[in-house]
């Protein structure tokens, strides 16, 4: 399939569309949404039809150039070579503001016959739609037998089986009833209420209230009964309780399944948006592969790392509007060694990340769980994931460049964080790649990793109150570290430091007023640069 898309805004002022049913009448008002676009156009190539639906859509078909991905004149059509050549069909989504009546209009036409210079759309009819294979899994309450429900649309194939259960139950329903009115209790509450008004209903003195009136569900429609039922789950208890006391999870996970049987149909395109919102994590990984395996082809958005997980990176898209416009970005399979070994990243942390403007990647193992620690303790500052900023550890410089390529494949704004604590030609060399790679780079001032620039400019005694309590608990070996000036306490704290990665511990044992600034001044300005706020690259000073 091919997409192709375009917005035309041709007249000035606000407009406002109402939802539209898919004959472009207006629905009742819910509240109007004022948007500026008049026009709106979704082209699609739908190839691989087969010899039903290409005989279906004969007059409507196309040649399509398979090497150049364009149409090719229908006049040359017989010369074709039919293994760089397909025949295809189009079809196009319209969106039109229409003044005069004040509605939104929308349809879908086929191109090849219609003539949208002088308003003349062949409109494709409903039951060539419905023709064309394609499935969407919608979420909804699972194995309810209410008409229109999925569940009920699966029992479909029971055919005559299934009316004549559903007529039975039915049935039986009333059977159950039909003495409820006789029982004593009611059959004498109901002889009260007719008494006055036996005479005018014309109910002999002789008849029994019981024998007139009788208790259906639903007035007795099969349609109504099956409102009424809903499903029971026995699941680790004696007794069945009702599928909403077991919790939106479980519901979840069975309305995925019943889309599994229903995606299970051979040729379909399926279409499932938002997969996994309300499933566990090894639910939504588990379900979304079954879901990719049982498909001929499907499109799946979801914003679950583990739902993505099922899939290749080669296929996976992700959709982005970081630049002001909507754009989709889609991962190059990789082509060496050097490459695949940074794909796991995707999995680890890039994936996490999906719905993310921008991400920083720190070239220390260290440097997010410190920075971390000191955005969680600054109560009156939002955290970088308040404007969508994601922090990404690596391993040293290569894998910073590395990762920065990838995420930037994938559609991120990405900055680069360095540390400068070992001064030259290759400090030099490392910051010039990073800003090849990346949108914007930070380094810490020279001479300088994350850890020195946790403990520099703390005060001795806060130092000395959080290592003393850090090598109680961890045995870091700082015996005597009370009697060291200040220059000596320093390296051996930050050595101790970074042998011992208790980087957030040490943040935590810290009081609220005492701030290390170089490491607040490094995670300021990555989120800054991240934002696209400020502008590098920029390397700091002590």
């Amino acid at each position: 399939m091919y997409l192709a898309g375009s917005v035309e805004d041709t007249s000035g002022g606000d407009t406002e569309l109402d939802d539209l049913d898919a004959d472009g009448e207006e629905e009742p008002d819910d509240g109007d949404t004022e948007i500026e676009i008049r026009s709106a156009e979704i082209e699609v190539v739908l190839a691989e039809l087969g010899d039903a639906l290409e005989q279906h859509f004969f007059r409507r078909l196309e040649v399509w150039d398979t090497d150049e991905n364009v149409l090719v004149e229908t006049s040359a059509a017989a010369e074709l070579d039919e293994d760089h050549f397909e025949l295809v069909l189009r079809l196009c989504y319209r969106l039109r503001w229409n003044p005069e009546e004040g509605i939104g209009e929308h349809w879908v036409d086929y191109p090849k016959t219609s003539d949208p210079d002088n308003g003349s759309y062949d409109r494709a009819r409903r039951p060539d739609r419905l023709a064309l294979p394609v499935i969407f899994l919608t979420p909804g309450q699972p194995l309810t037998l209410r008409p229109a429900s999925a569940f009920r649309g699966l029992l479909k194939s029971g055919g005559d089986d299934m009316a004549t259960a559903l007529q039975a139950l039915s049935l039986a329903v009333d059977d159950a009833t039909d003495g409820l009115s006789a029982t004593k209790v009611i059959s004498a509450v109901l002889e009260e209420v007719f008494k006055p008004v036996r005479g005018t209903l014309d109910i002999d003195t002789q008849t029994p209230v019981a024998d007139i009136v009788s208790f259906r569900a639903e007035g007795g429609s099969v349609a109504g009964l099956l409102r009424a039922l809903q499903p029971a789950l026995r699941l680790g208890a004696p007794d069945a309780l009702p599928l909403r006391r077991h919790g939106s999870t479980t519901a979840a996970i069975l309305a995925t399944a019943e889309a599994l049987v229903l995606a299970n149909q051979g040729g379909a395109l399926v279409v499932c948006d938002d997969f996994g919102d309300q499933l566990d994590a090894g639910a939504a990984e588990h379900l979304a592969r079954e879901l990719r395996n049982s498909c001929d082809q499907l499109w799946m958005s979801t914003r679950r790392p583990e739902a993505a997980r099922a899939f290749r990176p080669e296929e996976m898209v992700r959709l982005s509007r970081r630049t002001g416009e909507r754009a989709a970005y889609q991962m190059a399979p990789p082509s060496d060694k050097r490459e695949l070994s940074v794909v796991r990243q995707l999995h680890l942390q890039l994936l996490p990340a999906m719905s993310s403007r921008s991400i920083v990647v720190f070239e220390g193992r260290h440097d997010v769980a410190a920075l971390t620690a000191i955005s969680q303790r600054r109560p009156r500052k939002p955290t970088p994931a308040a404007y969508g900023v994601r922090f990404v550890e690596s391993d040293g410089h290569t894998e910073v460049v590395k990762i920065c390529k990838l995420a930037r494949q994938l559609g991120f704004r990405v900055v680069a964080g360095l540390d400068f604590d070992t001064p030259g030609q290759g400090a030099d060399t490392s910051f010039t790649e990073a800003q090849q790679v990346a949108d914007d780079v930070v380094r810490l001032p020279e001479r300088f990793a994350i850890e020195r620039a946790l403990v520099h400019g703390v005060p001795r005694q806060n130092l000395l109150d959080a290592f003393n309590e850090l090598d109680n608990q961890w045995q870091l070996g700082l015996n005597g570290i009370d009697q060291m000036e200040d220059r000596e306490l320093e390296r051996r704290i930050t050595k101790a430091l970074h042998k011992s990665g208790l980087h957030a511990q040490y943040v935590y044992l810290l009081p609220r007023n005492v701030k290390p600034k170089i490491a607040i001044r490094f995670l300021d300005t990555a989120v800054e640069l991240a934002r696209a706020a400020t502008a590098g690259p920029v390397t700091l000073t002590a």
